[in-house]
C-alpha cells in the first residue's frame, strides 16, 4: 500500500480498531438487545464517539433529561413498532396505491409517535423540543383512524358514498337470497335440488340442481361440480338482479380504491416529515434502553471536560459489572492536568488490562450518551488508540510483537497531545531486554509529545523509568499474599510486584527449582526494590490504619441512618392505623344515624316502642363490637344457586386459598368463583337420569362442525357441545358452519346472543376460516 495513503486512512481504522480493542461492539449488542423497535436499534448502530465535545454533552444531556423524567413521573410508552420506512417511500411515488394493511402500520406508528409527544409535552426541558416533531398531523391520524378497522379493512363510514353502496349491496343481497329461498321451497321442485341452500359462484348467487333435472328450472348453467352430478344454476329470474349485485360491487372496489389512494397521497405528502419522526423516535428509546442498561451498572451521568484530561473516582469495568454484578473493585484515577502518563504494574490476572480497558471504554459510552460506572469528569479526546491484546495476523505473516509493533508505528504517526493512548504489555513476544528498551522509548517519545497515556507492564525498566521521570505515575494492583488473589485495587506510587515466585511456591514447585531461582532473580536485581519493599509496608500500614477509622465512621452513620428511618416508619405506622380507625367509626356512626332516624320515624307512624328498642340494643352491640365476624365459607354439601345460569347447585369442594368452589351443576362438576354462589340450604337439586363425568378442558374438544346439517339437528349439537365446554372450564369454542346460505351461521349467531353463557360472538379472522366460522367466547 502506498505510505501517503496509508497515513491518510491511519486514524479512521486506528480508531476502529480501538473500539473492537476496547470491546465496544460488545457493549453496544447490550444496548441494542434492550431496544424495543427497530427505530432504536438502528438509532444505536448509527452512533459514532468521534464527534464535537458539544454533541457529546448534547447527546448526555438527553440522557439527564429522560433521566429525571422517568424517575419523577410515568414510563416513556414502550412498543415492538412495523418497520414503515419502505411504506412512507412507497407513498411519496406518484399514482402510489398502499393497502389498507400498510397503512395500518403507518397508524400504529402515529399513535405511538402521539403517546412519545404526550410524555414530553408537560415539562419544558433539553427533550420538550421534540414533542412538536413528534406530534402526528392531526388530519392524516384521524382520517386513518376514522376509515380503518383494526384489521386494515375500510369501515363503512370512511366515505357517504362508500356506507350508501355497501347498504345497498347488503340489502340487493338479501332480496337475491330471499327470491332463491323461495324457490328451494317450492314443493313440486323439492326433488330437484342437490342441497337446498343458496350458493355464490364468481359474485353471483345460484342453486344447486342435480344434473338429470336439469330441464326442470329454467336459468344459466354457470358450474358443474368435480363428479358432475351438481349444475349451480342461475334461474332467469335473478338474472338482473344478481348483475346489479355485480355492479354494485364493482363499484365499492372503485370507492374503495378511491379511498385508498387519498389516504396515500395524504401520507406521501408527509413522508418528509416521518421519516424525521421516526428518526427520533428511535433516539428517545435508544436513551432509554441505555437508561434501563445503565441501571444495571448503577450508572451516572458524567461531566465531560473540553480538555485532555480526567478525573474519576470509583470507575468500574461496564462489561465485567454485567457479568459479576456487585463483585467489582472500583478505582479513582486522575490523569492529564499534572500527569501525563500512568504505568500499571502488578500480577497477572490481578486487573491491569481490565482498569486499562475500562478507562477507555467509559470515555466512548459516554460519547454515545451512556451514563458510565464510575463518577467524576471525562476528558475529552477527539482519538483515543489502544493496543491490546495478542496482534499475531499468520495472513500477514506477522508475530505477535511484529504485528504489536506495526500499530505502535502506526499510532506515533497520528497521536497529538489531546489524544489518549492505552498500551498493554508493550515490548512483549521478543527478547526482554530488547522490548524494554523499546517499551521505554516509545513511553518516553509519547510523554515528550504531551500525550495521555495508559501503560501496563512487569518490566523492572518501566518501573524505574516511572520513577525517576517527572509527570509519570507508576501504580500497582494489590496481591493478598495470604490468600494467594489479586485485590483489584490501584495503589498509586508503589510498584506492583508480578509475585511470580511467591505463587510458584504457595503452587509447591520444588524446592531445587525454587531456590536456584531465587539465586538468579537476586544477581539481576537491584536494591532499590528492596527498598521499594519496605515503603510499601509502611505506605500498606498506614493505609489499613485510615480504612479502620473510615469504616467505624461509617459505621456510625449508617447506624444513625437506620434508628431514624425504623422512628419515621413507626410513626407513619401510627398515624395510618389512626385515620383507619377514625374512618371505620365515622362509617358506623353513619350508619347508626341511619338506623336512629329510621326508629324515630316508626315510632312517630306506628307508635312501634318495642320495635325501636330492638333496634337500639342492635346499635349498641354493633357499636360495641371489637371485630366483625367474618363471613362463613360453604362447605361440601351446601346447596345454593349458580347466579350466572340461575341453577340450583351442591357445594363438592372448596378452595379457601383461590376463593372458588366445586359444584354439581347437572351432573357435571366445575370450579367457579366464591362470588357467583348464593347460598340457600331450602333449594332442591334436579333430578336426572344419568350423570356425566367432568372433562377436562384439555380433553374436550374446542371445535364443533355444524356443516351439512339440519337447522334442528345443528342446533340440538351446539347446545350439547356448549354444555359441555362450560363443565369443562372452556373459555372459547369455534362452530364451523361454512358460508352456504347463511342458515347455519344465522342460527349461531341467534343462539350467541339468547344464551346467557355466550359473552360475545364474532366471525373468525380470513385466515383462520372467515364467515364460515363463528367464534364464540364464554363467560
Amino acid at each position: 500500500m502506498d505510505a501517503g495513503i496509508a497515513a491518510h486512512e491511519a486514524p479512521d481504522a486506528l480508531r476502529l480498531a480501538a473500539q473492537t480493542a476496547l470491546e465496544l461492539p460488545l457493549l453496544c449488542q447490550y444496548w441494542l438487545d434492550r431496544c424495543v423497535h427497530v427505530y432504536a436499534k438502528r438509532h444505536v448502530l448509527s452512533l459514532d464517539p468521534w464527534i464535537p465535545v458539544v454533541e457529546i454533552k448534547q447527546r448526555l444531556a438527553r440522557s439527564a433529561a429522560l433521566q429525571r423524567r422517568l424517575a419523577d413521573g410515568p414510563g416513556l410508552p414502550s412498543t415492538e413498532l412495523p418497520d414503515i420506512v419502505e411504506i412512507l417511500t412507497l407513498a411519496s411515488r406518484p399514482g402510489a396505491l398502499l393497502s389498507g394493511i400498510e397503512l395500518l402500520r403507518v397508524r400504529r406508528v402515529l399513535e405511538m409517535a402521539a403517546g412519545y409527544a404526550r410524555f414530553l409535552q408537560p415539562i419544558d426541558d433539553f427533550l420538550f423540543g421534540d414533542a412538536e416533531i413528534l406530534t402526528p398531523n392531526p388530519i392524516l391520524l384521524g382520517r386513518l383512524r376514522d376509515s380503518l378497522d383494526l384489521d386494515g379493512v375500510l369501515l363503512d363510514q370512511a366515505s357517504p358514498e362508500l356506507a350508501r353502496l355497501r347498504q345497498q349491496l347488503r340489502v340487493q343481497r338479501a332480496q337475491v337470497q330471499q327470491q332463491l329461498q323461495g324457490l328451494l321451497r317450492e314443493r313440486e321442485r323439492r326433488e330437484i335440488w342437490q342441497d337446498p341452500h343458496v350458493v355464490q359462484r364468481r359474485g353471483r348467487f345460484l342453486l344447486p340442481v342435480k344434473a338429470n333435472f336439469k330441464g326442470r328450472l329454467r336459468g344459466i348453467v354457470h358450474d358443474r361440480s368435480a363428479s358432475g352430478e351438481t349444475l349451480f344454476i342461475e334461474p332467469l329470474g335473478v338474472v338482473e338482479q344478481n348483475n346489479l349485485l355485480v355492479e354494485l360491487e364493482a363499484a365499492q372496489r372503485q370507492e374503495e380504491e378511491r379511498i385508498l389512494r387519498g389516504l396515500t397521497t395524504l401520507l406521501g405528502s408527509e413522508t418528509e416529515r416521518l421519516l424525521l419522526t421516526l428518526e427520533r423516535m428511535g433516539r428517545l428509546e435508544a436513551i432509554r434502553a441505555g437508561l434501563e442498561l445503565a441501571a444495571v451498572w448503577g450508572g451516572s451521568i458524567p461531566a465531560v471536560r473540553e480538555s485532555a484530561s480526567f478525573n474519576l473516582r470509583a470507575l468500574r469495568h461496564p462489561l465485567l459489572v454485567l457479568r459479576h454484578f456487585d463483585d467489582i473493585v472500583g478505582n479513582d484515577l486522575a490523569l492529564g492536568e499534572e500527569a501525563k502518563q500512568l504505568l500499571i504494574t502488578g500480577p497477572n490476572t490481578g486487573g491491569k488490562s481490565a482498569l486499562l480497558k475500562a478507562v477507555g471504554l467509559l470515555h466512548l459510552a459516554a460519547y454515545l450518551g451512556l451514563p458510565i460506572p464510575a463518577e467524576g469528569e471525562l476528558g475529552y479526546f477527539p482519538s483515543i488508540y489502544a493496543v491490546i491484546g495478542d496482534a499475531q495476523d499468520l495472513q500477514a505473516d506477522l508475530s505477535s510483537f511484529s504485528g504489536q509493533m506495526r500499530q505502535v508505528r502506526d499510532i506515533l504517526a497520528q497521536v497529538r497531545n489531546d489524544t489518549l493512548v492505552l498500551l498493554d504489555e508493550l515490548g512483549n513476544g521478543t527478547d526482554p531486554r530488547e522490548g524494554a528498551a523499546l517499551a521505554q522509548a516509545v513511553a518516553a517519545d509519547l510523554r515528550e509529545c504531551g500525550v495521555v497515556t495508559i501503560l501496563t507492564s512487569h518490566m523492572a525498566v518501566l518501573k524505574r523509568y516511572a520513577l525517576r521521570e517527572d509527570g509519570v505515575l507508576l501504580g500497582g494492583m494489590g496481591f493478598d499474599l495470604e490468600r494467594l488473589q489479586p485485590t483489584y485495587q490501584l495503589q498509586l506510587g508503589r510498584a506492583g510486584a508480578s509475585q511470580g515466585l511467591v505463587i510458584a511456591r504457595k503452587i509447591g514447585l520444588p524446592d531445587k527449582v525454587l531456590a536456584l531461582a531465587h539465586a538468579i532473580h537476586a544477581g539481576e536485581q537491584e536494591n532499590w526494590e528492596s527498598w521499594e519493599d519496605r515503603r510499601d509496608s509502611l505506605l500498606r500500614n498506614a493505609e489499613e490504619q485510615a480504612a479502620s477509622a473510615q469504616a467505624a465512621a461509617e459505621e456510625q452513620i449508617r447506624l444513625r441512618v437506620q434508628v431514624q428511618k425504623e422512628l419515621d416508619k413507626a410513626a407513619a405506622l401510627r398515624l395510618r392505623a389512626e385515620e383507619e380507625a377514625r374512618k371505620e367509626w365515622q362509617k358506623m356512626l353513619a350508619d347508626a344515624r341511619v338506623q336512629v332516624r329510621t326508629a324515630i320515624a316508626g315510632l312517630k307512624q306506628g307508635r312501634n316502642t318495642q320495635a325501636a328498642t330492638e333496634t337500639l340494643d342492635r346499635l349498641d352491640q354493633h357499636l360495641g363490637a371489637t371485630s366483625a365476624a367474618e363471613p362463613e365459607l360453604p362447605t361440601p354439601g351446601s346447596r345454593g344457586l349458580f347466579l350466572p345460569l340461575r341453577q340450583p347447585v351442591e357445594v363438592r369442594r372448596v378452595d379457601v386459598a383461590g376463593q372458588r368452589l366445586q359444584v354439581d351443576l347437572r351432573g357435571k362438576q366445575l370450579w367457579i368463583p366464591l362470588g357467583q354462589f348464593q347460598a340457600d340450604a331450602g333449594l332442591a337439586l334436579p333430578r336426572e337420569e344419568g350423570r356425566s363425568q367432568y372433562v377436562a378442558p384439555e380433553e374436550h374438544p374446542w371445535q364443533l362442525d355444524l356443516r351439512g346439517q339440519r337447522r334442528d339437528v345443528a342446533e340440538a349439537a351446539l347446545l350439547r357441545h356448549l354444555d359441555a365446554a362450560v363443565a369443562a372450564g372452556r373459555n372459547q369454542i369455534e362452530v364451523l358452519h361454512g358460508k352456504g346460505n347463511g342458515v347455519l351461521a344465522e342460527l349461531v349467531r341467534e343462539f350467541a346472543e339468547q344464551d346467557p353463557r355466550v359473552a360475545s360472538w364474532r366471525m373468525a379472522r380470513p385466515e383462520q376460516g372467515g364467515g364460515g366460522v363463528s367464534e364464540l367466547e364464554l363467560r
